[in-house]
């Protein structure tokens, strides 16, 4: 009876790895973790956002995040559509009346970051424990790396300026960050924090995950009270999936390797 209930396990799991093959992406973390448990063939549409990796480039675009398009969707005939927390409600509901089925992942915490590699990972290609957990120990050996020049470091992550808006302790930017010793502030996942609190706190640094005319003037900014910084490749640190890896070994690069 042991080895019967055994036998079924495995069928299940097969049949289920096995039984999304058109698959549309409405996010790019989620698309880079397809591409990372090994599914990319699967992916039918992504959203205009979608560049990483190369090949994904190849793959038919159905809009934005928020604003997919929904027709463009429904004309490719997907089996499955996996979205964030950040596409509206009202577009999931949309795509379910139109018989897609629709898994919503949520994106805040490393432990949601994980999560999310494990679903896909389990429904596209049976290895959705054995990604999580090489993903974990690939964060755990970056975070130990750049534990030698941030532990017990004042830490803040700006991702937006004016307004300044932060990555905080609770989002997965600043516990990736944590993992190596750093005192990551504010106490929060993600918010808007005043000029203020930046002076008041005085970080040791200050990592900049912005580009163009908002990270000049964060630096500008910065630069006034004498306060470190360093930027960084905004869509590798703020992608929630496997490309965080390649933001802390950036970071690594610019901080402890000087």
């Amino acid at each position: 009876m042991r080895v019967f209930f055994v036998i079924v396990g495995i069928l299940f799991t097969f049949l289920q790895a096995y039984s999304y093959d058109r698959v549309v992406s409405l996010s790019p973390a989620i698309t880079e973790i397809i591409y990372y448990v090994g599914a990319g063939d699967k992916l039918i549409g992504v959203t205009v956002f979608c560049d990483h990796p190369e090949d994904v480039r190849k793959k038919i675009k159905v809009g934005g995040i928020v604003n997919p398009d929904l027709e463009k969707i429904y004309s490719l005939h997907p089996d499955l559509v996996i979205a964030s927390n950040l596409t509206p409600e009202k577009v999931l509901k949309k795509l379910k009346s139109l018989g897609i089925e629709v898994l919503v992942l949520r994106f805040v915490s490393l432990e949601d970051v994980e999560n999310a590699i494990r679903v896909i990972g389990d429904l596209l290609s049976s290895n959705g424990e054995k990604k999580k957990k090489e993903f974990e120990i690939a964060l755990k050996h970056e975070a130990k790396k750049l534990s030698l020049c941030l532990d017990k470091k004042k830490l803040l992550v700006i991702i937006s300026y004016q307004p300044l808006y932060v990555a905080g302790s609770k989002s997965f930017i600043g516990e990736a960050f944590s993992l190596s010793g750093a005192n990551v502030i504010p106490d929060v996942s993600f918010g808007v924090v005043s000029n203020e609190f930046v002076v008041m706190n005085k970080p040791d640094l200050v990592i900049l995950s912005l580009k163009g005319e908002k990270l000049k003037g964060a630096r500008e900014f910065l630069k006034k009270f004498s306060i470190k910084s360093v930027s960084v490749t905004p869509d590798n640190l703020f992608h929630p999936g496997p490309r965080i890896l390649i933001g802390l070994r950036e970071v690594e690069d610019k901080v402890c390797r000087k």
